[in-house]
């Protein structure tokens, strides 16, 4: 059986790993977003970015080309500049806009081109990662704690983590303490110990159904 995460279709979403794959997919379901697209996981944001313009260049270009990245590097500025720049650089000439759509960016195609959009992970607005977009699919109260007990746990100098990591430490803290501790992220959502109608989730559905119709 082929790879769900594999997926080499003509209108693919290019992630960075399995969790983003498995988060999009339980989204998908819970908002019956239609299936009309598969989804490729490109094992790193650079891998994401390598193979957005493979596919561009290639003889026969897939019609609609989805990217999900973290704005962690280093900033959602930063992450939107390096993207504008490997199209650019790529003599690839897709009018992007100067900031990301807070909806998720969708971009036209051109001259045989494909279609392009690019959700920023968490909300195309600010800094993070995967982990920060499903935070924010946390309820609040028990997340808050959550970051205490780190907090905590940092103050008596019991981690280890990097900082850069700290959303993944709060968001698997707050897994830890539902009906089915430690689910991965996309099952979390599956059994609503992450709510997937939470606002920015509503607006990823949307911004994937926007892209591939």
């Amino acid at each position: 059986m082929s790879n769900v995460c594999k997926q080499d279709t003509n209108k693919v979403l290019l992630v960075e790993g399995d969790n983003d794959c498995h988060v999009v997919m339980a989204l998908c379901q819970a908002h019956h977003v239609p299936e009309t697209f598969g989804i490729y996981q490109c094992g790193s944001d650079d891998g994401v970015l390598k193979r957005l313009n493979a596919l561009i260049i290639r003889p026969n270009p897939p019609e609609v080309i989805g990217v999900i990245l973290d704005a962690d590097k280093p900033s959602v500025a930063g992450r939107w500049q390096s993207i504008s720049n490997k199209l650019k650089n790529n003599n690839h000439n897709y009018l992007l806009p100067k900031i990301p759509d807070p909806d998720g960016t969708v971009v036209e195609p051109i001259a045989d081109k494909p279609k392009l959009g690019f959700w920023l992970m968490p909300n195309n607005q600010d800094s993070g990662m995967l982990e920060d977009f499903c935070a924010e699919l946390a309820e609040p109260k028990s997340l808050e704690f959550a970051r205490e007990c780190v907090e905590k746990a940092e103050e008596r100098k019991v981690i280890t983590f990097k900082e850069v990591h700290r959303s993944k430490a709060v968001i698997h803290t707050y897994l830890a303490w539902q009906d089915e501790p430690g689910y991965p992220l996309g099952k979390a959502i599956t059994s609503q110990a992450l709510r997937p109608c939470s606002e920015v989730a509503v607006k990823f559905t949307n911004w994937l159904i926007r892209l591939f119709g």
